[in-house]
């Protein structure tokens, strides 16, 4: 996997993926880590373009400085009890009337589909109204919708094309879990009736999958819902195993997602030695690849982990470093949150020359 801080071989340029005719592929161009990753239908298939996830400096200013997300928390500082759960999710992105045209649309295809006796053309656009669904987080109507597309090509010999709705069903299992929270690896729910779903379906999709890359995702998301399931051992085994995919396929993004998700896996542990070594070499191949917003939160995650081991003069320059960065991108939550640990870092860095100072003052 790793030796001496390093990956077994180097990493080569990465080329953010694009739709093709056949085999499977990423359908985020700029893939993060802890979040579950998504695959994207060939270009053959016709399907309506996935909306990316939301950025992580769009995640941190909505549920950390948005002003619903400081009033909820002042709510449960005076009252001491959290506050009850929205019957409505604010933050879901509401369903236009071209979105409605097209599963309109969608629907009269999968009918005359099914007239014709076209099963395949049927499962297709079943799967197409998962996607739009899945775009202003309907989960549960994708859902229903995959499982559609499923049935019909139950007795089909489209093994690609079942492992990857396999692979959504679960995805959004895996979303559906965390309820109007969203989902990162960080959620730990046991008992979760979801995440054992989704288990089942990336599970599905493992075993269907005949290409390397489909092969890495279905694994980086076994990785994420063992995590949840608080199932940490296997958890590391499947990580493991995306990042020998990744480096089979000279992939630095996705030896950096790897790597990654085995340091905040680690992290989550406790074993911090562990955790730092996958989060150096995670921030390298990361800058390899040109993707700042990534390197970002790699700087974080170094200084929360400085932090852990009280090395505090350490954790205010990579919080630094991150603070400089996300100024120079314009992520404004993400400088933000850099900004509020840097000055707590400082702070403790002058602690005790401070307190020595204030003492000659008392002892008079």
């Amino acid at each position: 996997m790793i030796r001496d801080g390093k990956p077994l071989m180097p990493p080569v340029d990465f080329h953010p993926p694009s739709q093709v005719d056949e085999g499977s592929q990423l359908a985020e161009a700029t893939p993060q880590i802890d979040l579950p990753q998504r695959m994207d239908a060939p270009l053959i298939m016709n399907t309506p373009e996935r909306l990316p996830s939301m950025t992580r400096d769009a995640r941190v200013r909505q549920l950390v400085f948005s002003v619903r997300s400081i009033a909820k928390r002042k709510y449960e500082l005076t009252h001491s009890i959290p506050l009850p759960p929205e019957a409505i999710n604010l933050d879901q992105p509401l369903e236009t009337a071209h979105d409605s045209k097209r599963l309109k649309d969608y629907a009269m295809l999968a009918a005359s589909s099914k007239r014709a006796g076209r099963t395949e053309a049927e499962a297709t656009a079943y799967f197409a109204m998962g996607i739009i669904h899945d775009n202003v987080e309907e989960l549960e109507r994708a859902i229903d919708m995959y499982k559609k597309a499923l049935a019909l090509l139950k007795n089909s010999d489209k093994l690609a094309f079942q492992g990857l709705v396999h692979s959504c069903i679960g995805v959004d299992y895996q979303l559906l879990a965390s309820g109007h929270t969203a989902y990162t690896g960080r959620f730990l729910s046991p008992e979760s009736p979801e995440l054992e779903q989704a288990l089942i379906f990336h599970q599905n999709h493992l075993d269907l999958n005949m290409d390397d890359a489909g092969t890495f995702v279905a694994h980086t998301n076994l990785g994420l819902t063992l995590g949840s399931l608080g199932r940490f051992a296997d958890a590391a085994k499947h990580h493991q195993e995306a990042l020998r995919l990744a480096i089979r396929l000279n992939s630095a993004y996705g030896q950096s997602i790897a790597v990654g998700n085995l340091g905040l896996l680690a992290s989550r542990q406790g074993d911090v030695a562990t955790a730092r070594a996958c989060m150096d070499q995670h921030l390298q191949l990361i800058q390899t690849v040109q993707d700042r917003s990534a390197e970002v939160n790699a700087w974080m995650q170094l200084g929360f982990l400085a932090t852990r081991e009280l090395a505090h003069e350490k954790a205010a320059r990579y919080f630094e470093q991150a603070y400089e960065l996300a100024k120079d991108l314009r992520e404004i939550g993400m400088m933000k949150q850099a900004s509020c640990y840097l000055g707590i870092a400082r702070g403790c860095v002058h602690m005790h020359t401070c307190f020595a100072r204030l003492q000659p003052s008392a002892d008079a």
